[in-house]
């Protein structure tokens, strides 16, 4: 089973609603469900091995069981540490569901393991305020999808009026025939802006394929001397071309292999800050499958 990361306004409500549809009744007291839900003061690594423990054993009323954890950015890096073995090996009799209401404040180890799912509040006010702003519906739709998860960048977008869909256009033309070595610098300078950030970052992933070791180790340094916020921006990016764009430009590459490739780029960003070398991780990822 996907762990779920709910996020925004009203998430706590948003996860025990699910909750009660997964075990066709409300969670509280049942015997298939847990609530780690901290009212006050942190999410404790002593209730996340009492969880893992509970989590080992099958449901006894319900098809699964479910655990509600929560909020996410309270969890004490000790329980989070605890906590990623279960995100990441989930037992198919277990439905894990995760609380927050400030998505930047988790840590990335936890996120990057979750399906996001905003909660009304969040999403759709910044859509109400792109509207507001005089964007058009389908440019907000396609804001909204650059954001992605990044929802506190939609600043970039309200601070002034901007032509998403133009400056979209233009960042791919500068992408387009440049080298990857090129294309990691221009990437790195871009990271803090949401559409150059994906275009450059879409270009860069496209690449991967079409250079040699040697030109690809070479843009790897290149992202990594921007730091670790580069190198996890540009493993998300490689994520969201590889389940979007990746199975009509590299049709020879079965499912499989994409979906793993995916995989290892959403592990390898949640890794990031507990990593002393980040070049050798995204080395690692960017040369994947040919090393694999």
């Amino acid at each position: 089973m996907i762990p779920y990361l709910y996020v925004g306004p009203g998430a706590r409500g948003a996860t025990l609603a699910q909750a009660a549809v997964d075990l066709k009744g409300a969670p509280d007291g049942h015997p298939d469900a847990r609530l780690e839900i901290a009212e006050t003061g942190d999410v404790g690594i002593d209730r996340i091995r009492d969880l893992i423990l509970w989590a080992r054993y099958g449901p006894v009323r319900s098809a699964r069981k479910v655990v509600v954890i929560g909020p996410a950015e309270r969890l004490t890096r000790e329980a989070a540490n605890a906590l990623l073995k279960l995100l990441e090996e989930i037992p198919p009799h277990l439905q894990a569901i995760l609380f927050a209401e400030a998505l930047d404040r988790v840590l990335p180890t936890v996120r990057s393991r979750c399906a996001l799912r905003w909660c009304s509040g969040a999403l759709a006010q910044v859509q109400a305020a792109l509207r507001d702003a005089g964007y058009s519906e389908d440019e907000v739709a396609f804001t909204s999808s650059l954001l992605e998860e990044r929802i506190e960048e939609a600043t970039f977008f309200l601070s002034e009026r901007r032509d998403p869909f133009q400056e979209w256009e233009k960042a791919n033309r500068e992408a387009s025939g440049i080298d990857l070595e090129e294309l990691a610098a221009r990437f790195v300078s871009n990271t803090g802006d949401p559409i150059r950030r994906r275009a450059f970052g879409r270009h860069l992933a496209a690449g991967l394929r079409q250079s040699n070791t040697g030109q690809i180790l070479k843009a790897t340094e290149g992202v990594a001397q921007g730091g670790k916020n580069a190198v996890s921006s540009l493993l998300e990016e490689l994520a969201l071309f590889l389940a979007r764009e990746a199975p009509a430009a590299w049709p020879d590459l079965p499912p499989h292999v994409l979906v793993a490739w995916g995989r290892k780029a959403s592990l390898a960003r949640g890794e990031i800050e507990d990593n002393a070398n980040p070049r050798l991780l995204l080395e690692v990822v960017a040369l994947w499958p040919r090393k694999s």
